[in-house]
């Protein structure tokens, strides 16, 4: 696994020891500036990852930057045994060309229901359209969000619409990455639910429509 300091990646790796399906060796990402990442919250850097990860003697080392994309990143990642890795990244940051043909597979979980809802922000887009919140895991290719689906999902819109980003979008996403390893552990195959580049790309959406979002209206 490849763990940024987030609170996505902090309900990833507790989904996956409830779900006993801890991963063999996980690269913590953590930032090494005062500045807030996407996705971060204040605290310690990477204190409660590390702790989860010390608990259940889960072996792990520290990427001596917070870029992915970085060479001294692309030399552990290409020195590691394991051909497919869990890519739980800082918000917005894509892998380039160059990490996508070190030859290992990134299973990613993209916060909207694919191939319908690509990009960014879209649970909020489809909060708005259809009341709902959806998940999809796939396979990171060059072309944003068109990767193999294995496994997609739709929820129901929360009650509490105001922790939409740090809780309940991690929360989907969570549940779609447990589903996708239990399908694999049951067959051990990486078996595609759907291969379809069709579907709009969504950008990151304004601040009114984010807001109509949470609020549980709708534009007309």
């Amino acid at each position: 696994m490849i763990a940024s300091d987030t609170t996505r990646t902090q309900y990833y790796i507790k989904e996956l020891i409830r779900s006993e399906l801890l991963p063999k060796y996980v690269l913590l990402l953590l930032n090494d500036s005062e500045d807030l990442l996407p996705g971060q919250r204040k605290n310690k850097a990477g204190g409660e990852l590390m702790a989860l990860l010390d608990k259940k003697n889960i072996q792990y080392d520290i990427a001596p930057n917070n870029d992915i994309n970085s060479n001294e990143v692309a030399r552990m990642i290409l020195n590691r045994p394991e051909s497919v890795f869990i890519f739980s990244g800082f918000g917005g940051v894509l892998l380039s060309n160059k990490t996508l043909e070190l030859g290992k597979k990134f299973l990613h979980v993209h916060g909207g229901y694919l191939p319908e809802y690509k990009g960014s922000t879209t649970n909020f887009y489809s909060l708005i359209n259809e009341n709902t919140m959806g998940a999809s895991s796939i396979f990171l290719t060059k072309e944003i969000d068109c990767g193999p689906i294995l496994l997609r999902k739709k929820f129901l819109a929360p009650e509490d619409r105001t922790e939409i980003d740090h809780i309940h979008d991690s929360k989907v996403r969570s549940k779609v990455l447990i589903k996708t390893l239990e399908k694999y552990k049951k067959s051990g195959r990486w078996d595609v639910e759907l291969d379809d580049n069709q579907g709009e790309t969504f950008y990151i959406i304004h601040p009114v429509l984010k807001h109509l979002a949470i609020l549980g209206g709708s534009a007309e």
